[in-house]
């Protein structure tokens, strides 16, 4: 607005030199000024100044490039410490002459010369400015770190990893694992969570030896005598010689009154296994308790030769002399004799025994 100020004080100055100029001596004699003049004067002065302001304003909107550029340009260095800093000292301006009003003013400014004005006393704010700062005192712009992506180390030795695998048991493997479980509980105390590992173990192995000789033992021991015998039929229905099923089942029936039924299922035994001492004895008692004593002598003898007990054969000759089979007996006698580790009461029952025979 200082520009359009001083065009202004321009137009008016102009106007007075005007009037002084048409100013005529007292010897000549005036004109008379028609007022239709001074109103053409003044609306020309007027078109004038607003076709100057509207000229000026347009082109300070509408700089050319390369103008707007430099301004541009010159901004920028105003703003950049490091350009700034590079630009050299400029030279201490000579103080200026004065000049008078009417030399400093131009006759007539354009709008181009006054946008023209302005960049230059732009540009010289912009040197004042650079010429304040000292190169030394300016610090070098500070590099914003940059993240680089470091490669990751590599671990000396990779971690072990353990791979967890499942382990298919088997049907004997899981039995044996609940057997186990049952016996620690059952010797806490633990009746029945015994109970229920004894039955998971015989179902998925039914034919686990020792699983269903404990479970049938257990229930017995509970006084469920029906469900062990039964639990240990239907074991022998798959086994019949299953020689410590066979044992156990025999002697439950012996033991509640059930003789004959402990002797059938005894009819037939594993002369091999590891039971077969058992099995003969209870066997042979069994047949002795049925009447059928050379049956039970045949198992006496037959554990007299197995095992060479002197109690064996007295045993079959008091079997085979119940059976009246006399001969056998008097072997049986005379056999047991021969065991020096046989007592005086014994000795003195087999001496009165032969000569009771053997006057016959």
């Amino acid at each position: 607005m200082s520009v359009i100020n001083r065009m202004l004080r321009d137009l008016d100055q102009r106007q007075q030199q005007t009037k002084n100029q048409t100013y005529t001596p007292a010897a000549v004699a005036p004109q008379p000024i028609h007022w239709l003049w001074i109103v053409a004067i003044v609306v020309i002065s007027a078109a004038v100044i607003v076709g100057a302001l509207n000229l000026w304003w347009m082109y300070s909107d509408k700089t050319t490039p390369n103008e707007r550029e430099q301004v541009v340009d010159v901004q920028s260095t105003s703003n950049q410490p490091n350009s700034i800093a590079t630009l050299p000292k400029s030279e201490p301006k000579p103080e200026p002459q004065p000049v008078s009003k009417e030399a400093e003013k131009p006759a007539v400014e354009t709008p181009k010369q006054a946008q023209t004005i302005v960049d230059v006393r732009a540009l010289e704010q912009v040197q004042e400015q650079s010429a304040a700062v000292e190169p030394e005192t300016q610090e070098p712009a500070k590099k914003e770190p940059v993240a680089v992506a470091q490669p990751k180390p590599e671990p000396a030795e990779k971690e072990s990893s353990f791979a967890v695998t499942r382990v298919q048991l088997s049907p004997t493997e899981l039995a044996e694992v609940n057997l186990a479980k049952a016996r620690e509980a059952l010797e806490k105390g633990e009746q029945a969570r015994g109970q229920e590992l004894l039955e998971k173990a015989l179902m998925v192995k039914p034919d686990h030896v020792i699983v269903r000789s404990e479970l049938a033992a257990y229930w017995y021991g509970r006084g469920m005598t029906t469900r062990a015998l039964t639990l240990l039929q239907q074991g022998l229905d798959m086994k019949p010689q299953q020689s410590e099923w066979q044992l156990l089942y025999a002697r439950m029936l012996e033991r509640i009154g059930r003789v004959e039924q402990a002797y059938t299922a005894l009819i037939t035994i594993d002369l091999n296994a590891a039971e077969v001492q058992e099995l003969l004895k209870l066997r042979a008692a069994a047949a002795t308790q049925l009447g059928y004593f050379n049956e039970a002598a045949a198992d006496y003898t037959a554990l007299a030769a197995e095992f060479g007990a002197q109690r064996w054969w007295l045993a079959a000759a008091v079997a085979y002399e119940d059976g009246d089979n006399i001969d056998a007996a008097l072997r049986c006698y005379r056999q047991a004799l021969q065991y020096p580790e046989l007592g005086n009461d014994a000795r003195a029952y087999i001496d009165q025994r032969l000569a009771v025979l053997e006057g016959y």
